[in-house]
């Protein structure tokens, strides 16, 4: 069965084929401004929204400028406003946690008044000519250019819609691709794997994920007395630092505005530190599930049990759960990542494991003490409170794995996961490792 993946390249056009992609992706931006103005001026006068009306008037203006490939532009916001109308019916319907939504927006740095450039190009409107295994050429048909990128594409398959969008002075392509889905040659994207599964699954043992926010996962493998800890403590420190630059540069902004005094410069200050938190955060999430992926299939894992919080965004509105990570973003990461190694995932419900004791099965008062500890009182044993929870997920199941003997830790980093040194042990337990 097909699946959809994404490669994010980099492109490195000539001056030339630079100013011609700020023209196309300034009228892109043009056409998606306009035909969602006339879309939200008829949302707001009660009207009801012509999709369609308002596609065809757009499209013809468009037409001579960016050729068919402007009918992405208006898929794509088309597909903007049935999610809006779909979230807007469950919204009335009270299926929502939230008091409003919000129709789609524009393509347009309103503070700057500056449009945001992305071109859209329909998928058999270019192709891609590989040279080696980190660059090639992107060919942009209906605009006689042949733009040279760097970057790894990963998968084969049939191409989908390509997105070229300026980010922070760079242009960036965002490619997808059905892989092992078969196409014409032009329409096939070569990427080193052909097939979403590239391993085998080493054992056929069961590994059972607590999600949580100090430890990103906490994991315990059937048959084995160790557990693992990925923190996520590196992610909060850059999420933090990143928050208070923000807050910096808009407080100053903000300030030299209402003076009169020159702003932009700290506006754009502060859509760097926007944008460095949002890559940053995403890098080592990657870092966090590609690694964890590694660690399950080397100790032969087939199957991995996630417990997942349900309504977390509702129950627990912290900027942790909406603004470091996204619960569902992480597990979904999870399950793509892990599928490469013929591991698969089941999401299951993890009411209570948090309060329950793994040891004896009971629920203490106050069992859960400070430094994500666990006590059991009625033997008198502390453990990890994460890995406790990753223990009762198994339990639920009806699954068994030992008491953990050894607790491996490791940090995300720039250049992968990197163990934490020591014996293990937490030094606020009276035991080895519980």
């Amino acid at each position: 069965m097909p699946s959809t993946r994404t490669a994010r390249l980099r492109l490195l056009p000539t001056t030339p084929q630079e100013r011609k992609l700020h023209k196309l992706a300034d009228a892109a931006a043009k056409a998606w401004n306009e035909v969602n103005y006339l879309r939200r001026q008829q949302f707001f006068a009660k009207q009801g929204v012509d999709l369609r009306g308002t596609y065809r008037e757009v499209y013809r203006k468009y037409r001579d400028v960016l050729k068919v490939n402007v009918g992405q532009v208006l898929n794509k916001n088309n597909e903007a406003w049935l999610s809006f109308f779909a979230l807007l019916a469950k919204l009335n319907a009270g299926e929502l946690h939230m008091k409003k939504v919000s129709p789609p927006g524009y393509w347009k740095d309103r503070l700057l008044g500056k449009r945001v450039k992305r071109l859209i190009v329909r998928s058999d409107r270019y192709y891609v000519e590989p040279i080696n295994d980190g660059e090639g050429y992107i060919v942009l048909k209906d605009f006689g250019m042949r733009v040279r990128y760097a970057g790894v594409i990963k998968w084969s398959g049939k191409q989908g819609r390509l997105e070229i969008v300026y980010e922070r002075g760079r242009w960036f392509a965002y490619l997808t691709v059905e892989v092992g889905k078969p196409a014409k040659p032009r329409q096939y994207v070569r990427g080193t794997y052909d097939r979403i599964q590239i391993r085998q699954p080493r054992g056929n043992k069961r590994a059972f994920i607590d999600v949580g926010i100090s430890n990103l996962f906490a994991v315990v493998i059937e048959g084995s007395d160790k557990a693992i800890l990925i923190k996520g403590t590196p992610l909060k420190a850059e999420y933090f630092w990143w928050k208070r630059q923000k807050a910096l540069y808009q407080s100053v902004r903000d300030v030299r505005r209402n003076l009169g005094l020159p702003w932009a410069e700290w506006h754009r200050r502060y859509l760097r530190a926007l944008w460095k938190m949002r890559e940053r955060l995403r890098h080592y999430r990657n870092t966090a599930v590609r690694g964890l992926a590694e660690m399950l299939w080397e100790s032969g894992v087939s199957e991995v049990y996630v417990g997942y919080p349900e309504d977390i965004a509702h129950d627990q509105q912290s900027e942790y759960v909406v603004s470091v990570w996204g619960y569902r973003r992480l597990v979904q990461r999870l399950a793509e990542v892990l599928a490469e190694y013929g591991i698969k995932l089941y999401v299951v419900d993890e009411h209570s494991t948090s309060r329950a004791c793994s040891i004896c099965g009971e629920i203490h008062e106050n069992g859960r003490v400070y430094r994500g500890l666990y006590v059991c009182r009625k033997f008198g044993v502390a453990l990890n409170a994460d890995v406790n929870a990753a223990r009762n997920i198994a339990a639920n199941l009806g699954f068994e794995t030992p008491a953990p003997r050894r607790i491996e830790t490791y940090y995300p980093t720039s250049n992968g996961l990197t163990p934490k040194r020591g014996n293990g042990r937490d030094p606020h337990s009276a035991a080895p490792a519980l």
